[in-house]
């Protein structure tokens, strides 16, 4: 009698040989159905369908560019502000939230916000809404000026190339500041433990947002105070005009050279934030290339002279009286370049 075989079923059996994968084919073929693999990102998109006409009226929001930094000022000055047409925007509202974070007062009405600075208890603001926004490292230069220390931490929102804040630095450092950084966070102080002291200090390159941190730590420095090689967007001219009303004396405003007259303390004033020319010249752009006709309010038509000349080479026809309005039957191309003040103010014919 033949013996049997015992099978060893323990974990150190080795694995049976697998099937020829001929053989794991199926015997009955099944066609393949086609699948769209369907790309996931974190952002929301814009499906646009046309072509289209556009038509109708459209209301222009206040500019983003100029509300920041002249909420960022409110803490140069004593009392309240009031800060009318301000866009309801993620970025506005994050300002608010950095001001309150500092012991500040703020009140949202519709588009109006007030700001009460007399409750500032803390120079650090709240290091998770700084990082929202680039905008709020804005409050480093009040910060130090007013109260003679700060503690910020860099800047997040958006990402365009690579933006240091080393000119930040290195201008409050010219004003006597002594700035240093730790743990992701700009430690800065007044070295002679009282305020920040007049100076001068040219900008490598004409940064808005140095140029507007720098001419609020300016407005209480100790003597007098010179930028050179600054930004001149009209939200350099806005934020000047501000702090001027509250106070300042900010000469210079538009051109390429600022001189600042420190004072001890600014008080509250009121100012209506201006229309935003990038928003206004999109939606000028986007009735050219629909060839529609638009009516477009507020809008400053002196800060959008380029775009408005260029437009009209194109064949738009526009016209400026309570509304700017522009038609568009035919559009020729041209060939531009853009300067270093960006959203539609500089643009040139290329050579």
């Amino acid at each position: 009698m033949a013996s049997c075989s015992t099978f060893n079923l323990s974990p150190s059996s080795k694995p049976t040989k697998p099937l020829p994968h001929y053989l794991l084919k199926p015997l009955i073929h099944e066609p393949e159905t086609e699948t769209r693999t369907q790309i996931q990102t974190p952002y929301p998109k814009l499906i646009v369908t046309g072509p289209s006409k556009l038509s109708g009226r459209v209301p222009i929001s206040g500019s983003k560019n100029s509300a920041l930094p002249i909420l960022a000022a409110t803490l140069c000055c004593s009392g309240t502000s009031k800060i009318h047409n301000v866009p309801n925007l993620f970025d506005t509202r994050t300002m608010a939230s950095v001001l309150a974070s500092l012991g500040a007062k703020v009140e949202v009405f519709n588009n109006e916000m007030l700001v009460n600075t007399d409750g500032v208890d803390s120079v650090e603001p709240n290091s998770d809404e700084i990082r929202k926004i680039r905008g709020g490292f804005f409050v480093i230069g009040p910060l130090v000026a007013r109260f003679g220390e700060a503690v910020v931490a860099l800047p997040g929102g958006c990402n365009i190339g690579t933006r240091p804040v080393d000119l930040y630095i290195r201008g409050l450092q010219a004003l006597g500041a002594v700035v240093e950084l730790r743990d992701g966070k700009v430690q800065a102080y007044a070295a002679n433990g009282r305020g920040l002291v007049g100076g001068s200090f040219q900008l490598d390159y004409a940064s808005v947002g140095a140029t507007e941190t720098l001419m609020m730590a300016a407005c209480m420095a100790d003597g007098m105070t010179v930028l050179s090689n600054v930004a001149r967007e009209p939200e350099v001219v806005d934020l000047a005009r501000f702090l001027n009303d509250s106070g300042a004396c900010v000469e210079g405003a538009g051109s390429n050279q600022l001189v600042i007259k420190g004072k001890p303390l600014l008080h509250g004033s009121e100012c209506v934030i201006a229309a935003d020319r990038i928003e206004a010249g999109t939606f000028m752009l986007a009735a050219a290339i629909t060839r529609s006709c638009i009516s477009i309010s507020p809008v400053i038509p002196c800060q959008m002279s380029c775009l408005i000349h260029k437009l009209s080479a194109a064949g738009c026809k526009i016209r400026f009286q309570q509304f700017l309005d522009v038609g568009v039957k035919i559009c020729k191309a041209l060939r531009l370049r853009q300067a270093h003040i960006l959203g539609f103010l500089q643009i040139f014919n290329r050579k």
